[in-house]
């Protein structure tokens, strides 16, 4: 009975005295009805006579007075203790048990800024208000605060407390220093998380409050989202989606950075690309993005002339690192609401130079050697240094410290080499080859092709076969390029190179793989054709990494004949070469030297060998903040298998979970032999935050489908909170209806009560 007075009247308290109140008219009905002495006496007789007469007409009408003078005690209960009809119209802090679970979403962009506040201070203004109406009602409020970004465990301190002054005490010196996020978060989590928090709730009403800022993007068509809401309706639960935004405002973001870094090394012009994304509703003109190298503003602006609405833009520039070693690039883009998405950077390690392997089998290694004068014609501006040697000296070194590997008319490898070259690839290494006089094609097919799991891409024929250059027959050049990034010069301007050069001899496909397999493959493309349309340059991935094959020689190798097997290397079309290895080893090159995208919020996870590095590794933040991490064995997380390196021992790992912060991340080891090794990661805020636009509340409902109890508010407007707002419809009712009963009480005891007429009055008292 109690919990049904709480949750009808606003002023449960005085339900009771009120109630009381209704005996004061029984109590005055049954006065009236005491009987005195009876006295007989002829006139009496006669009126005794007519009032039994009248007995049930006179009853009934002082019982009906006696209905409208109770009706008038309720009546005025019900209004001084705020009554409402429904429960669910009643303010949500109203004395009933209550138990009030707040998500609020601190995602990034609720960073969005409008005047001087952000959407965050407009959520965090709505829970200062949720608890401080709560302590007006204490010993009946529980207050529970889940954060997006940490839907699991709520807020430390504030799991179900009780809603008194103290609590709001606590509650607004947290949210002072309560910081939102950079993150993209996915806003379901916290609402299944609140769900099954509050599931088994016993207290009489349950609210979850979401305070989000809506944008399309995360609520329109969410399936999973919407099925949440409609579980947490279908269990009970009243659910309050308080938007923080009132419109939504033009933003732009710089959506990517990216730069040429396998090229990259000291003194080398590295090409970058920004992209500029528009995410606003008209088109943004004269757009700026400034640049810092290492810190440092670099004297030149990139200028968008327009980006349109919706659109995104690209820009190109070169830096030239003077030293070795990291360097952080970072670009900017002017103010505008959202300050996250306006950044972006990128973490640079810069080589002395990049070290290239050329493994030549042909006598003397000349034809390795066209290679590296290509590679390395001028360091200063390639970067690249090739090292020229023999098949025997693969087993003597380390592929790691190899930016690609060329394999240049090696007639066969061991299997030791064989596996060595397998791994290096898989891991992203770059692979090249080149044929030649040399070849074997039997070892190729069987252990280097392997039916299509090996490095090699075909099935080769049993011997080197002549292109036929029959001046009756114009096939067009001998070699035939299609788009490509590693044939750029032979398909462009310098299309004119296509025509002096000449292919003599070359190692043709099995006809049978030719004709039946690689229609089959799709991992394999044919990047270049022969005039008689045998294929010529190849392309196919391994692992992570990627393999061209040239199946001509690399330099002019002379045939049986007496002719070069091609003559691109030392003539006339000898500039296009250098520029095709340039491409070629740039395409190919080794994957780890292309930079991983790290978003904020993800885990920054270093793996090594316990036997290179010590277990204790620092991570330092943008902010210059240390953080001292102890590595333990890979399998020792539960997030990944027991797995070993090749001297049998369990690799170590440090987690860094705190990388909300977007910027330069530096990781820091100490070698076994106490040398201090340094590494950079860039960490930078996911694109998608910057889209701004809201979903509309029509939109909202129709994507949750049919709902009871959710409720959506407008930004800014806190009736919903206070006590006041709820019931006033029926208070005007009940006091017309106040009005009513005094009149049809007034009439009705006028009716039943004695008037004298005017003669009698007149008449003295001896009469």
């Amino acid at each position: 009975m109690s919990s049904w007075i709480a949750q009808h009247f606003l002023n449960p308290a005085l339900f009771w005295p009120g109630l009381a109140l209704v005996s004061v008219p029984i109590i005055i009905h049954l006065i009236n009805r005491l009987h005195y002495r009876r006295v007989q006496f002829a006139a009496m007789e006669f009126l005794l006579a007519s009032q039994e007469r009248n007995r049930r007409r006179v009853l009934l009408e002082q019982l009906l007075l006696l209905l409208l003078r109770i009706l008038f005690v309720l009546a005025l209960l019900a209004l001084i203790g705020r009554m409402v009809l429904s429960a669910q119209q009643l303010s949500l802090f109203r004395g009933a048990k209550s138990h009030h679970l707040v998500i609020l979403d601190d995602s990034g962009s609720m960073r969005d800024r409008a005047g001087e506040t952000t959407a965050f201070d407009e959520a965090k203004s709505v829970i200062r208000k949720l608890v401080a109406e709560g302590a007006n009602r204490p010993g009946t409020q529980r207050f529970t605060l889940l954060l997006a970004s940490r839907p699991d465990e709520p807020l430390a301190g504030f799991a179900a407390r009780d809603i008194d002054d103290s609590l709001v005490d606590e509650v607004s010196s947290r949210l002072e220093d309560l910081e939102c996020t950079h993150q993209l978060l996915d806003l379901n989590s916290a609402i299944e998380a609140a769900g099954q928090r509050i599931a088994q709730d016993r207290d009489d009403q349950r609210h979850v409050h979401v305070l989000s800022d809506f944008r399309r993007r995360d609520w329109f068509d969410n399936k999973p989202l919407a099925a949440s809401l409609k579980k947490l309706d279908d269990d009970g639960v009243t659910v309050n989606l308080v938007r923080t935004v009132a419109s939504s405002q033009d933003n732009l973001a710089i959506s990517d950075l990216s730069g040429d870094l396998a090229i990259a090394a000291a003194g080398v012009p590295v090409t970058f690309d920004v992209t500029v994304k528009n995410f606003g509703g008209r088109n943004a003109e004269g757009v700026r993005v400034s640049l810092a190298v290492d810190g440092r503003d670099v004297p030149k602006n990139l200028v968008f002339d327009s980006i349109a609405a919706g659109a995104e833009a690209s820009r190109s520039f070169e830096v030239r690192f003077s030293s070795a070693g990291a360097h952080r690039l970072e670009t900017k883009l002017e103010a505008d609401p959202l300050a996250a998405d306006n950044a972006r950077f990128l973490a640079i390690p810069v080589p002395e130079e990049n070290p290239v392997l050329v493994i030549d089998g042909s006598p003397g290694q000349e034809q390795g050697t066209y290679v590296a004068d290509a590679l390395a014609a001028d360091k200063s501006v390639t970067g690249y240094a090739p090292f020229v040697a023999a098949p025997d000296f693969l087993r003597q070194t380390s592929l790691d410290q190899y930016l690609m590997v060329y394999l240049i008319n090696v007639p066969e490898l061991p299997a030791d080499d064989v596996a060595m070259l397998e791994e290096y690839v898989a891991e992203g290494g770059g692979l090249a080859w080149f044929l030649g006089d040399t070849i074997k094609p039997a070892f190729y097919n069987d252990t280097l092709y392997r039916d299509g799991a090996g490095l090699f891409p075909v099935m080769l024929g049993s011997a080197p076969r002549n292109l036929s250059h029959d001046p009756s027959q114009d096939a067009g050049p001998d070699i035939q390029p299609t788009a490509h990034p590693i044939t750029t010069i032979l398909t462009g301007e310098g299309r004119l190179f296509l025509d002096l050069i000449f292919v003599n001899a070359f190692f043709p496909v099995a006809d049978q793989w030719l004709l039946e397999t690689l229609p089959e493959l799709t991992d394999v493309a044919s990047i270049a054709a022969l005039r008689n349309q045998q294929p010529v340059l190849l392309e196919h991935s391994f692992g992570n990494g990627r393999i061209v094959t040239c199946l001509t020689a690399a330099g002019p190798l002379l045939s049986p004949d007496g002719l070069p097997w091609t003559n691109w290397a030392n003539g006339p079309a000898a500039p296009s070469y250098a520029v095709f290895q340039l491409d070629l080893a740039r395409y190919v090159a080794r994957r780890p030297q292309k930079q991983v995208r790290h978003i904020v919020g993800e885990p920054l996870e270093e793996t090594f060998s316990r036997t290179e590095f010590s277990d204790d590794v620092e991570f330092v933040s943008p902010d210059s903040h240390v953080t001292q991490i102890k590595a333990v064995p890979v399998n020792a997380t539960g997030d990944a298998e027991s797995t070993t390196d090749a001297r049998g021992l369990v690799p170590l790992t440090a987690t860094l979970r705190d990388t909300d912060a977007p910027g330069v991340y530096t990781v820091r080891m100490a070698t076994s032999g106490g040398q201090i090794q340094e590494q950079q990661v860039a960490i930078n805020v996911a694109p998608a935050e910057g889209d701004l636009k809201l979903v509309s509340d029509s939109e909202l409902l129709a994507a949750i489908g049919p709902v009871e109890r959710l409720v959506v508010q407008a930004p800014g407007q806190f009736e919903w909170i206070r006590s006041e707002s709820p019931g006033e419809d029926i208070r005007w009712g009940l006091l017309l209806l106040l009005l009513g009963i005094i009149f049809a009480e007034q009439a009705l005891a006028y009716r039943l009560s004695y008037h004298p007429t005017r003669r009698l009055r007149g008449l003295a008292p001896a009469a």
